[in-house]
């Protein structure tokens, strides 16, 4: 009697799921939508959609690849600002080294024959030994300064 019952229940559900819709305008201009036809009169079948049926299985699947995403783009986004702090940091440090790298050739290009100072002691420089360290002050512009 129940097994009945759910096959009357389920093709009735069916039937309605799969029937047309019309649309129609009276002469009163009222528009009417309907499962059956206008008794006389021109109409139009107008397309309709079911909603999808809810499955338990596929809806957490989905979500949880939502939130595996979700985390897969904050994890992107810590290791882009930490790329970029570290990218910042970097460029202090070559700037510092640039200043530090033109100070030491305005230094070299000015002492003369005068004494250098080297840490917490004091140099004479002979002719190469400047010329040496002005290059490498002309080196380590090129490699700081670009």
């Amino acid at each position: 009697m129940q097994s009945k019952i759910l096959l009357t229940v389920l093709l009735l559900i069916s039937t309605a799921i799969s029937a047309e819709t019309y649309r129609w305008v009276n002469e009163d201009g009222v528009v009417t939508y309907s499962q059956t036809p206008p008794p006389e009169g021109e109409s139009e079948v107008v397309k309709t959609y079911s909603t999808p049926s809810s499955d338990a299985a596929a809806a957490k699947q989905r979500l949880q690849k939502l939130r595996q995403d979700l985390a897969d783009r904050e994890e992107d986004r810590a290791l882009k600002k930490a790329e970029s702090q570290e990218n910042k940091k970097n460029r202090k440090i070559r700037e510092d080294n640039c200043k530090a790298a033109r100070s030491n050739l305005q230094t070299l290009k000015s002492l003369g024959n005068r004494l250098y100072k080297s840490g917490d002691e004091y140099l004479r420089l002979s002719d190469e030994q400047k010329q040496e360290r002005i290059q490498e002050a002309q080196q380590q512009i090129e490699e700081y300064c670009k």
